[in-house]
């Protein structure tokens, strides 16, 4: 009995001993940045781009003299509204995009626009990409490794608000489909001898395959995650012979066919290669990837693909602790890594780092930065998007019961709370909403507009965010009205409201909180600048996808007047 006790104690526990400690991760990523800035004057060709993208992302300032030369240099590379590619092409290409919109995808949305343009253009018509010289055309069906850094130039691009007809995004889908392994694996170059593993399938390759469906399902359909069972949202020819309720933009595309293209459906045969893969490697996971001469390619591309399918775990594996263990016990003295044999020291540092700072992870806001998060909701800042399960005391999320009270008697809490605490009520709004029939969503809009104008902030945020899980395009010129709030955490639930209703999960690609990436030294009239211009942004971005996309029986009305003229005088500076 006590042997049985003590293996149920160790099971309970194991996973908290092996946990990464984060000072020492932090400790590894200020050592290897520190290595890495004392080698980059030596650094040369795309290794340069790798190498300021982990600085950035561990830290370094845009304007540093590694991140800030390197985005000098990139930039050289566009003429006459073209992108003119480095020797390494789309792996570059991939990597520029992604430092330049990680620094800001407002300042470099032209040259974002002119890479997604040279990517487009290079994809094979079978949906894949290779390096664009030098291979046989009837040899070669695409290359697994390219192919994932193509899929990242579109990604930063697409952050930028820069459309990619989601045809683009089923040809990758119907790539992998069709070059998988039989051992639902992917080789370097499917069909060919080409690379150290010649056809097999690698840890690398599929790790990479994984990440690239998930890039492509992303932006076909933001809410889906394959590997949590969760199904697409049903298009607008989905939705049966009576055609959407209620204006609900769930099932309709608001760019319309001009601006997307046709409906692109996420087909099952995508689903089952991508779960398969992902399985293939859950039984094949290992934490030191000795067999390939990339070694540390794979744990950045691990880090990536884990954070796009949002899973902690890969097969039985804790796969950020185990990997990030693993590496702070092999950085050397002086910070570097030397885990290959076909990468320096430079470029394993950098992808240590890309690993260690879970870069991706935090793109997506799905891993929390050390020391932040805490006091998010403290700060009035944005409602969450699930709190069905947890209690929050205005510090820490706690789990808790399920909401009792019915949706229209919280609604009519929010005027007179009387004995009930704020922001109870609100997170039962937000729980009866997601977890509730949006039929009865639908039908307290009326009270949900008296509300939109209440003087309180806090009530406006909560219909804010309500208003726009209602899906009705009806109802988005209040939405956009709240992009002038006086207080700066209903305009944030008012653009956030917007990109849900649009299915434009970033929006235009502008910044959630304008306030976010200003030092915390920053003063009041660099914070009032800040908001004013990020205002000025959003109003006129959504303003003329409001014209673009309004109702046909709301053009023309007085509101349409009102916005223009606003519109206008942003513009020239009236405001």
């Amino acid at each position: 009995m006590k042997s049985i006790v003590s293996l149920i104690v160790i099971g309970l526990f194991s996973s908290n001993l092996l946990a990464a400690d984060p000072a020492a991760v932090k400790k590894a990523i200020a050592q290897g940045s520190g290595y890495l800035q004392g080698i980059f004057d030596k650094t040369t060709g795309g290794k340069r781009t790798v190498t300021a993208l982990a600085l950035y992302k561990a830290g370094a300032s845009p304007d540093s003299g590694a991140v800030g030369s390197t985005v000098n240099e990139i930039l050289e590379r566009f003429e006459g509204g073209k992108y003119r590619p480095a020797s390494e092409h789309i792996y570059e290409a991939g990597v520029e995009a992604t430092l330049l919109a990680d620094i800001s995808t407002e300042k470099y949305k032209p040259q974002l626009k002119m890479i997604a343009d040279y990517i487009i253009g290079q994809q094979k018509e079978n949906g894949g990409w290779d390096y664009p010289t030098g291979r046989s055309e009837a040899k070669y069906n695409g290359d697994t490794s390219v192919i994932q850094y193509a899929c990242l130039a579109l990604w930063a691009a697409e952050r930028a608000g820069i459309e990619i007809d989601d045809k683009v995004w089923e040809k990758v889908l119907s790539w992998h489909v069709r070059f998988k392994n039989k051992d639902s694996g992917f080789a370097y170059c499917p069909g060919t001898t080409t690379g150290h593993f010649k056809d097999a399938s690698t840890l690398n390759m599929t790790a990479a395959a994984v990440a690239n469906m998930h890039i492509a399902m992303l932006h076909i359909d933001p809410e889906f995650l394959p590997l949590k069972d969760r199904r697409p949202k049903k298009r607008e020819e989905e939705s049966g012979p009576t055609g959407p309720k209620f204006g609900i933009l769930q099932q309709v595309d608001l760019d319309g066919e001009e601006a997307r293209g046709e409906s692109v459906r996420i087909s099952g045969a995508s689903v089952e290669t991508v779960k398969n893969a992902f399985g293939w490697l859950g039984t094949r996971f290992r934490v030191e990837n000795k067999e390939s001469p990339h070694a540390t390619y794979y744990y950045y591309t691990l880090e990536r693909m884990a954070a796009l399918a949002d899973v902690e775990n890969v097969g039985s594996h804790a796969w950020f602790d185990e990997c990030a263990n693993y590496l702070i016990g092999k950085q050397l003295e002086n910070g570097s890594w030397n885990e290959s044999s076909f990468f320096d020291e430079g470029l394993d540092t950098a992808f240590a780092i890309l690993f260690l700072t879970r870069s991706t992870g935090k793109l997506l806001k799905r891993v929390s930065e050390p020391g932040f998060g805490d006091g998010l909701l403290a700060g009035g800042r944005g409602l969450p998007d699930d709190l069905s399960d947890v209690d929050f005391n205005g510090r820490t999320i706690q789990q808790k019961e399920k909401p009792t009270e019915p949706l229209d008697v919280l609604l009519a809490s929010l005027s007179n709370t009387g004995n009930l605490d704020m922001l109870d009520v609100q997170e039962q709004i937000i729980e009866q909403v997601q977890i509730g029939n949006r039929e009865d969503l639908i039908g307290q809009v009326d009270q949900l507009v008296k509300l939109v104008d209440h003087p309180d902030p806090q009530i406006r945020q909560t219909v804010v965010w309500a208003l726009g899980r209602t899906g009705n395009m009806n109802l988005t010129q209040y939405l956009i009205d709240r992009l002038s709030d006086s207080d700066l955490g209903v305009m944030i639930e008012a653009r956030n409201a917007l990109c849900w209703i649009s299915r434009r999960p970033t929006g235009f690609g502008f910044p959630e909180d304008p306030l976010e990436e200003l030092p915390p030294s920053a003063s009041e009239d660099q914070k009032s600048a800040a908001i004013a211009q990020w205002h000025k942004n959003l109003v006129l971005t959504w303003g003329e996808w409001y014209l673009k996309n309004r109702p046909f029986e709301d053009r023309g009305d007085a509101f349409e007047a009102r916005l223009r003229k606003k519109m206008e005088n942003l513009k020239y500076g009236f405001e």
